[in-house]
């Protein structure tokens, strides 16, 4: 079984890593023209984002669970079950 909150902290690892590194190469290049780099964190955030959509769910009922905040769930809203 895949952990929910591990699988959150992964992605939101991720979307801060292709942010920071659109923000760098916006600093250092400019943002007149768009730059390799801007456009690879941004993918980066992307498909973290796409990931945490796919893996976060409910290990039991496998409904959606919600993909913001740092603190972890300990239980399903909607099942009940101890993640």
């Amino acid at each position: 079984m895949r952990n929910p909150n591990l699988c959150r902290y992964i992605m939101l690892i991720f979307i801060m890593l292709g942010l920071i590194l659109s923000g760098i190469s916006g600093l250092i290049f400019g943002i007149e023209t768009l730059h390799p780099l801007f456009i690879i964190g941004i993918l980066i955030s992307f498909v973290s984002l796409i990931f945490g959509i796919l893996s976060i769910r409910c290990p039991i009922c496998h409904r959606q669970l919600h993909l913001t905040g740092i603190t972890p769930d300990d239980f399903c809203p909607f099942c009940g079950e101890k993640l």
